[in-house]
């Protein structure tokens, strides 16, 4: 099961500090989450699809 591209495109999703690690990789994301924590989009994709298709796994946190 995948999920649907997220749509980032509102500039509140960008960073105005500038990049800060993702809170799913590590890597400098320029991007916040709909929680304001830094993130890339392709990694809030991916966490999303592992989500929907293990909804009670106790392996993936909150994260995003």
């Amino acid at each position: 099961m995948t999920s649907p591209a997220l749509d980032w495109s509102d500039s509140r999703h960008w960073n105005p500090a500038g990049p800060a690690p993702c809170v799913l990789c590590g890597r400098p994301a320029h991007l916040l989450s709909d929680r304001g924590r830094p993130c890339h989009k392709t990694c809030a994709e991916g966490w999303l699809a592992a989500r929907a298709a293990a909804p009670d796994s106790g392996a993936l946190t909150d994260a995003a």
